[in-house]
């Protein structure tokens, strides 16, 4: 039977709401990297930036670890109401669990997680108002995940965007009274008015929240249809966060926390302009790509993908590297100018990462759990290597060159396990 091609309306579609949730991210986004920029300075940048991975970390457990498995099964269930209920319940209760059990240990830890993550006991306070915090932190992103399975994509857009904005206004207004502690209880305080707010945003959606409390709904067959996706997501978060921590700490150890900072700015930025194709690869091609098994349907919807992609990474990331000094200044200020030597390995490093994540998909597609940890865990001990092997030769440059280096090998890792995929299909 041949193929009919929806890909180009489906995929603009889907790229025309991603835009407006990447747009309002990246500004922002950016306009607090300027203030902590100004007010906080590279080292202060480079601690925000741990406090980031303890929040990445925490969410794996809480929420994030959650986001592709509710998309796949709220949207395949989208007309059967009481399942939806049972999952978004089962789903609040579990993030609920774990937010506790993680606040509990920020609790009682707080003084050895400061010293870790700030080389100082000083804001152990803080982690404990962070730990008390994540369950609102993690329901806020619960529900946008939700809202995408529905395919409410306007609701979507305006939660996503209260949550960034908001975001905005308390740190900026935090970062300016109360400097580094302003900056570090930003997104907590940020997540209390959110959440009150999406009260009153939701509508009738706001039923799923308050479906927390329906604990006999809470079912067992719901986190085992989703434990592939909680694990691959939990294991990422974990890993990514470790190696970065780990990588921060080499590049302060033996750089200085200034390097740390100019590496974390650039960290930063490549976030910004990739958010839109990495966003893309999971509003779009995980759906599409969890349909069929066929591989021809497959070439097509990753031909699609890369016809839209690759022209505007190609012609998006030349244009970035020719007016670097201008975003420094822009979205910094010139004590970051030292990162501009940074831009030409991310940047390749980039374009590479943006066709290796594409082709994942298919893991999260076909709950390919082994190919997936063995990828992603040999992309960062990878990382992790060259920048230590690296960054005695080369410097701050050592880590960038790196990351494209470890992304490169695991582009072609990838690529094996996804044709291995196909031609077992082929023997069944």
């Amino acid at each position: 039977m041949k193929y009919k091609l929806s890909t180009p309306i489906r995929l603009l579609k889907a790229s025309y709401y991603n835009a407006i949730l990447v747009l309002v991210k990246i500004i922002t986004g950016a306009t607090i990297s300027k203030i902590i920029a100004i007010y906080l300075g590279p080292s202060g940048l480079a601690l925000l930036g741990n406090l980031k991975n303890l929040y990445d970390t925490s969410s794996s457990f809480t929420a994030l670890g959650y986001k592709n498995g509710i998309i796949k099964y709220i949207s395949e269930n989208e007309k059967n109401k009481p399942k939806i209920r049972r999952i978004s319940a089962t789903i609040f209760q579990l993030s609920l669990l774990f937010s506790c059990i993680i606040g509990i240990c920020l609790w009682f830890f707080s003084a050895y997680f400061s010293n870790y993550l700030f080389q100082t006991e000083t804001y152990g306070y803080v982690l404990k108002i962070i730990g008390v915090g994540l369950p609102i932190w993690s329901f806020n992103l619960l529900i946008i995940y939700i809202l995408n399975g529905l395919e409410n994509y306007k609701k979507m857009v305006i939660v996503n965007s209260i949550l960034s904005i908001i975001n905005l206004l308390v740190s900026v207004v935090l970062i300016i009274k109360f400097g580094l502690v302003g900056g570090l209880l930003g997104n907590i305080c940020a997540a209390f008015l959110v959440f009150i707010i999406n009260l009153f945003v939701l509508g009738k959606e706001r039923s799923l929240i308050f479906s927390l409390f329906e604990f006999k709904l809470f079912s067992f067959r719901v986190v085992k249809d989703m434990s592939a996706y909680f694990l691959m997501s939990i294991y990422s978060m974990v890993i990514v966060s470790v190696t970065i921590l780990l990588i921060r700490g080499l590049i302060i150890n033996k750089l200085g926390a200034n390097d740390a900072g100019y590496w974390e700015a650039m960290t930063r930025i490549s976030n910004f302009y990739l958010m839109f194709f990495i966003s893309l690869t999971s509003f779009y091609l995980l759906p599409r790509l969890s349909k069929t098994n066929n591989l021809i349907v497959f070439k097509n919807e990753l031909k699609g993908f890369y016809l839209l992609t690759i022209p505007m990474l190609l012609v998006g990331l030349t244009t970035i590297y020719f007016l670097r000094f201008f975003i420094l200044n822009l979205l910094l200020n010139q004590d970051f100018l030292p990162t501009s030597n940074l831009f030409l390995w991310q940047l390749i490093g980039d374009f590479i990462s943006v066709l290796a994540i594409a082709l994942v998909k298919q893991f999260h597609a076909k709950r390919m759990v082994k190919a997936y940890i063995i990828c992603n865990g040999s992309l960062n001990l990878l990382y992790l290597i060259f920048s230590y092997l690296f960054i005695d030769m080369y410097g701050i440059n050592g880590v960038v060159k790196a990351y494209t280096l470890s992304y490169t090998i695991y582009l072609i890792i990838v690529i094996l396990f996804v044709h291995n995929y196909f031609k077992s299909q082929l023997k069944c």
